[in-house]
């Protein structure tokens, strides 16, 4: 079945839409692996026959394969730009693959949970994303579809008895495996504690990263902590390092909620004061800029944390996860178009004007409290 943007509009990707269901502080995890055929040079060193070798060889074994039988695919070359940045916005594409063209190939399942890239940076990419904090599971659903590749195909992967599976960058030779965590942090954010955390993740050998770095580094307070790719022998003991790194964070987080709560419980305006503006003009704007959109949007998931705000009918949890899947339905590209140039610079384009229109049915199902209830934890 070939990828059609409309196709995936239609829903948004599963993390995206269980994110309220951990706090609203771990939005969900991602597993990288990677792996390279024996025989067969790298991509980046690669000649276009011997990609589309490559591509036609993975290709034919990975449709037969369970759970891939019936998916999107699409070569990198029928894509246009804006379908390639709508797919990176929903990040189920790398910015590598998105430069891609002949012979590199992208497969979605229909669950929109596994994203197979053939001849990304490596021969076989596969990104995993899974809603709760379960690195194991992740792990255990990234080797499924490699392993059969091996056992019921015969298809041999490029490995070294010393440093495991080789890679395009030898430094990144090992385990073929990167792990990812998505944190929700505006506490930490507001009361301008993150690049103390940042320092702290750096020395535990760790990376934290905004995941709008093309908006601020602190746009939507969405952040991504992550390991480097993971030397042969040594999985089990990031992925444990990552899930306590990951749960500690989680739970500071709360702490400076709690915190930020108390101060307002004590006649301090200046929680109360970001989430009411931030849903003010949610409620009023006629078109939203995406960094005003992200951070807006932060905003009203606190302040349903913090009890400032709940929803007329259904739970807290749906509206949770109603608000997390907006960042991705109102991106510049989701409708898998080029914006429009501006006929002058500061005409509204029609991503802005949509956002403020599609807001309003999850607006109009808010009480916004001028006292907060019992936190939601």
């Amino acid at each position: 079945m070939t990828i059609n943007i409309e196709n995936l509009q239609k829903t948004s990707p599963i993390w995206y839409r269980h994110a309220g269901s951990e706090g609203d502080v771990i939005l969900g995890v991602m597993g990288r692996l990677v792996r390279n055929l024996r025989g067969h040079a790298f991509p980046g060193w690669s000649t276009a026959e011997g990609r589309r070798t490559v591509a036609e060889q993975l290709l034919q074994a990975i449709q037969k394969c369970p759970g891939f039988k019936s998916t999107l695919h699409a070569e990198m070359s029928e894509l246009d730009y804006g379908m390639r940045r709508a797919l990176l916005e929903r990040r189920q594409i790398s910015p590598c693959m998105a430069a891609r063209r002949d012979g590199c190939h992208l497969i979605i399942n229909k669950r929109q949970d596994t994203v197979v890239m053939i001849n990304e940076e490596e021969h076989l990419v596969i990104h995993n994303f899974y809603e709760k904090p379960d690195f194991t599971g992740v792990i255990e659903r990234l080797y499924r579809l490699p392993d059969m590749l091996s056992d019921d195909f015969g298809i041999e992967f490029a490995t070294h008895p010393r440093h495991g599976y080789l890679t395009s960058l030898p430094g990144e030779a090992g385990e073929g495996i990167q792990l990812y965590a998505t944190l929700h942090l505006p506490a930490l954010t507001l009361s301008n504690i993150m690049p103390q955390v940042t320092r702290a993740v750096d020395k535990l050998q760790l990376n934290l990263a905004p995941l709008y770095p093309q908006f601020g580094e602190e746009c939507g307070n969405t952040y991504v902590l992550y390991t480097a790719p993971i030397i042969h022998g040594a999985l089990e003991e990031m992925s444990n390092h990552l899930t306590n790194v990951m749960m500690r964070l989680a739970e500071r987080e709360k702490q400076v909620r709690e915190r930020l709560l108390a101060l307002h419980n004590q006649g301090d305006c200046f929680l109360a004061d970001r989430i009411n503006r931030c849903y003010g003009m949610l409620r009023y704007a006629c078109a939203i800029p995406m960094p005003e959109w992200l951070e807006a949007i932060s905003m009203l998931r606190l302040g349903i944390h913090c009890g400032f705000i709940e929803p007329k009918e259904g739970t807290t949890e749906q509206l949770l996860a109603d608000l997390a899947e907006q960042p991705v339905l109102g991106g510049e590209f989701a409708t898998g178009m080029p914006i429009p140039e501006r006929t002058h610079p500061r005409q509204a384009t029609p991503p802005e004007k949509a956002r403020s229109q599609s807001i309003q049915r999850i607006l109009s199902n808010i009480n916004l409290l001028t006292a907060p209830v019992a936190a939601h934890h």
